[in-house]
């Protein structure tokens, strides 16, 4: 059967778009997971979509849909955030998304305003951390708000709430897609959200535990004439070897952490934000608020007790006491290790002098009678 001209390139032209739609079918993810009014996964849906910066960073531009719906901020429109996005598709992006802008789109239900994250950005911008998302020189070093938050998922084990507490929302709230999406955001909220002791103590060390990042600030203070904390060169491995540090590491979860001391109890959650230096008066580890610091935990707490040294350090200029008791311990440690061994190879002499033989047997190497009748068996 004869294949005319028109015939064939209609045929070739039916198998590429056959192509492309089992390619699309087999690398889109499904869009359907939350409303898209912009258009914005029209390009953004596609996975390992990205690139490499001048700078050697590599920049993921992707969204799963799929995923981001179960966030936070799945109810926040793109360009609440990425406002500078004016037209798709859109221009290079030479600017980000800082955590102080408003979203147009989100009211806050006790104010009825703007919903924005900016008083706690202000905070922290006033801490011994804050920064701009732009920094450069040793500001980069500091710890910027996406470092300690993610976009976390909603209680990923949860589809929903359960359905007699659905319909009895419904009822009033009328729309069930309001209430399931009222239950994820509350019921996460609800619970306590706070990273373990372990978590914290990893997620600070990262920087604290960074000997390059803390020499270059050291040098810079020095530069400066600036002050640091007397602590803020060994923080971490201090509290390592204090006992809070310990029982962080044998699992034990209500241990002191970092926060746990630099940061508020009664306000914990906007305290984390402003963390200060311990000269600063408003720091809880100020010598003025250490005190009601401790007995957070120490209830019992006093003057004497807070002159104990939360970061125990061997170093001799910083706690002689501390320098002079290692080394006098180290001493005696050596010194009966020594006469352990030493009385150990004298029997050993005596009893080969007796004749008893070195040997493994019934639960004992010196089972066995003495040739010269210095028999050592009970």
């Amino acid at each position: 059967m004869l294949v005319t001209n028109r015939q064939f390139k209609t045929g070739v032209i039916s198998n590429i778009k056959l192509l492309m739609a089992l390619i699309a079918i087999l690398f889109t993810v499904p869009v359907s997971a939350f409303e898209d009014d912009e258009g914005c996964l029209i390009c953004h849906k596609y996975p390992m979509m990205g690139r490499v910066t001048d700078d050697g960073v590599l920049r993921s531009y992707y969204v799963l849909p799929h995923v981001f719906s179960r966030t936070v901020h799945r109810n926040v429109p793109c360009r609440d955030c990425h406002s500078y996005i004016k037209e798709i598709p859109h221009r290079p992006v030479k600017e980000g998304v800082t955590c102080n802008q408003e979203c147009h789109s989100v009211k806050n239900p006790a104010t009825g305003a703007n919903f924005s994250h900016k008083h706690i950005y202000d905070a922290y911008i006033e801490s011994t951390h804050g920064r701009k998302k732009q920094a450069s020189g040793n500001d980069a070093d500091k710890p910027y708000c996406i470092n300690c938050h993610t976009n976390p998922l909603y209680n990923p084990g949860e589809s929903g709430p359960p359905a007699h507490i659905a319909d009895r929302c419904v009822v009033c709230h009328e729309k069930r897609e309001f209430v399931e999406r009222w239950y994820n955001h509350t019921s996460r909220r609800i619970r306590d959200v706070r990273r373990s002791s372990q978590d914290i103590i990893e997620l600070c060390s990262t920087c604290h535990g960074d000997k390059e990042l803390v020499d270059r600030h050291i040098k810079q203070a020095e530069e400066e004439g600036r002050e640091l904390g007397r602590k803020f060169p060994i923080a971490v491995e201090t509290y390592k070897d204090s006992f809070h540090g310990k029982l962080t590491q044998l699992g034990f979860g209500k241990t002191a952490s970092c926060l746990d001391c630099h940061a508020r109890k009664k306000d914990y959650f906007k305290s984390v934000h402003e963390i200060r230096p311990s000269r600063d008066p408003a720091s809880p580890t100020h010598k003025d608020n250490k005190l009601e610091t401790c007995q957070q935990c120490h209830v019992y707490a006093d003057e004497n007790y807070i002159a104990l040294d939360p970061h125990p350090s061997s170093n001799k200029d910083d706690n002689v006491f501390r320098y002079y008791a290692e080394k006098i311990y180290n001493i005696i440690a050596v010194s009966v290790i020594i006469m352990l061994i030493g009385m150990s190879l004298l029997e050993t002499v005596g009893r080969r002098r007796d004749g008893v033989a070195w040997r493994l047997r019934q639960g004992s190497t010196w089972r066995r009678k003495s040739s010269r009748g210095r028999d050592r068996i009970n």
